[in-house]
């Protein structure tokens, strides 16, 4: 209402402040509303409740009621003016109330609204002309579309270049084209599983056929990307959203000529997992991002000597902020190369973005000033050399291989790290013990090796820990393999030189001409440090100690990453 005209301009003022423009994305979410976040029933063209908000019967609306609806919209761009926005972008993609409409598998009526191709983007064309009508010639007006709902029955490339030829005609500005909706998160909002630019074709296609401007979107994440989709015709502009989050100043220090300080998107996802969940939205790679306000980097009045041990994303964190501050840092890692269970993450050829993760964390850290140990491991000893004043445990987690799983100390039974750190050889007919991500990142490192993969998991259902777009990518990519077998609500009984038994329901088989078996179910804390400093030598020293990360309890980076960040800002 107009109640929000205010705030709104507050901020639009303040933009303008900085010779940016600033556009209004007007929408109505259609099959996507949640009835558990507002309250209202959802509206659609037809009753298809979708259920990945809840299964909600839709309420139908009449012709009369579809014209109050486009009158929402008309009230949506005045107030867009009055709030000082320069630009009015409908947004007729992802699933929304235009979206349905445009639909054949989702608009199934038969009145003026629905049937035909011409029926069926008649309310995008009168939303068009009510919002035309009320912002004038002189304010830029475009849309927003899915090109294609990549569903059987849905939106086509075809009937969107047509829609916006159509539009084109009528006097729209720009277009700004996407693709997927609800029902195909994966191309909606892409997982690190699909390729950067992903969409560009899209945006290549419909520049082909009309003569507005179009947008690019689609996991366009750097700048050097942007700047190809521009120079290579795919594109008049470029959405650049995640990247932003990632690194609200990757514009600026492109410009300045510090491209390399630019910290990366990585499309993780945990930012839109979060608002899904309706949770704040975060990022993984930037801790600050939507606490800006309170997670100041204010340098100590009192350096101290701080001691960091393990260099997985929790400990560089801390031993990042801890020395921007003006503490004395120095940090220890076992391995030659910083990153800890992010290591395990990038295996894949599918995960490889969280190596721009270490990648980052590490430019960070060594730009800090911290010092850098790899190849160490820390004991008590070095401890009491030491004598820091803040001992930082970040030791991370290890590889458990049960005792009692019989054959498990074959010599021809590993585990995940041990393998994927290079230190054992990949087999050509493998069994994965686990088919969480942990087991997933295993049996897909091993596939990408040429072996054959057997997955054993106990639970019912694969990578269950893992967000949402990328688990279905990682679903239909086991669907497809022909390398990657998976075996659920199952259990490894033995282990023999070329066999394993699995029990299943009460049921037990044996599979056989097996050459390696992998333990990636479990991983658990490396505390051995913090209980040896813990038995008096940090009393005795007068050592402040803390255990932080997957050490203290197996999380996401994120979470690891983000106690380290707290606790440097609080010593």
């Amino acid at each position: 209402d107009d109640s929000n005209i205010a705030p709104h301009k507050r901020m639009n003022d303040a933009i303008h402040a900085f010779n940016c423009l600033t556009v209004a994305e007007i929408n109505h979410g259609g099959r996507n509303a949640n009835m558990h976040r507002t309250g209202l029933q959802p509206v659609g063209p037809s009753d298809v409740p979708n259920a990945i908000v809840g299964g909600h019967s839709l309420k139908v609306p009449t012709i009369a009621e579809i014209k109050e609806i486009i009158g929402k919209y008309r009230d949506g761009a005045r107030r867009a003016i009055a709030a000082g926005y320069d630009i009015i972008s409908i947004h007729g993609a992802h699933g929304y109330l235009i979206t349905n409409f445009l639909s054949p598998k989702y608009n199934q009526r038969t009145d003026e609204y629905g049937g035909s191709d011409e029926n069926r983007v008649r309310l995008a064309l009168e939303i068009y002309d009510a919002v035309r009508q009320e912002v004038g010639k002189d304010v830029p007006v475009g849309i927003r579309i899915s090109m294609t709902e990549d569903i059987e029955g849905g939106i086509t490339v075809e009937q969107s270049i047509a829609l916006i030829q159509r539009l084109e005609k009528l006097g729209l500005d720009f277009v700004d084209v996407s693709a997927g909706t609800y029902d195909t998160l994966p191309i909606l909002i892409q997982p690190m599983d699909q390729p950067q630019g992903c969409l560009l074709p899209f945006a290549r296609q419909m520049r082909q056929n009309v003569k507005v401007p179009v947008i690019g979107a689609g996991r366009i994440n750097d700048i050097d990307l942007a700047e190809r989709a521009l120079s290579d015709g795919d594109a008049d502009f470029v959405h650049m959203g995640r990247a932003f989050h990632a690194d609200p100043e990757i514009l600026a220090k492109t410009l300045r000529g510090a491209k390399e300080e630019v910290v990366g998107c990585i499309a993780c996802n945990k930012c839109c997992s979060q608002l899904f969940s309706d949770l704040r939205s975060v990022c993984t790679v930037n801790p600050r991002a939507g606490r800006e306000r309170t997670l100041k980097l204010i340098k100590t009045d009192r350096p101290r000597r701080v001691m960091v041990v393990g260099g997985g994303m929790a400990g560089m964190e801390a031993a990042t902020v801890a020395a921007q501050r003006g503490h004395d840092v120095t940090l220890y890692e076992k391995n030659q190369e910083c990153g800890g269970y992010v290591t395990i993450l990038k295996a894949p050829p599918t995960r490889k973005a969280w190596g721009r993760a270490t990648h980052d964390r590490v430019r960070m850290l060594e730009q800090s000033g911290a010092k850098i140990v790899t190849g160490r491991v820390v004991t008590a000893a070095d401890v009491e050399a030491e004598r820091p004043d803040v001992l930082i445990l970040a030791t991370g987690t290890r590889p458990f291989v049960p005792a009692y799983v019989a054959g498990s100390d074959r010599p021809h039974v590993t585990d995940y790290d041990s393998l994927i750190r290079g230190r054992v050889k990949p087999g050509s007919n493998v069994v994965v013990m686990g088919g969480q991500n942990l087991g997933m990142i295993t049996a897909e490192f091993l596939a990408d090796k040429g072996a054959h993969v057997t997955v054993i998991e106990q639970t019912g259902a694969l990578s269950t820990d893992l967000e949402y777009m990328a688990r279905e990518m990682l679903l239909a990519r086991v669907n497809r393999s022909n390398q990657i077998t998976v075996r659920l609500n199952s259990n490894v009984e033995q282990i023999n030189d070329d066999t394993v038994i699995v029990q299943s329901g009460g049921a037990y088989e044996t599979i056989s001409g097996i050459d390696q078996v992998v333990f990636a179910n479990v991983r658990e804390r490396n505390t051995d440090l913090f209980e040896e400093v813990s038995l008096g030598l940090s009393e005795r020293l007068n050592i402040q100690v803390h255990l932080i990360g997957d050490a203290e309890w197996t999380r996401e980076p994120y979470d690891a990453m983000m106690e380290g960040t707290m606790l440097a800002r609080a010593i």
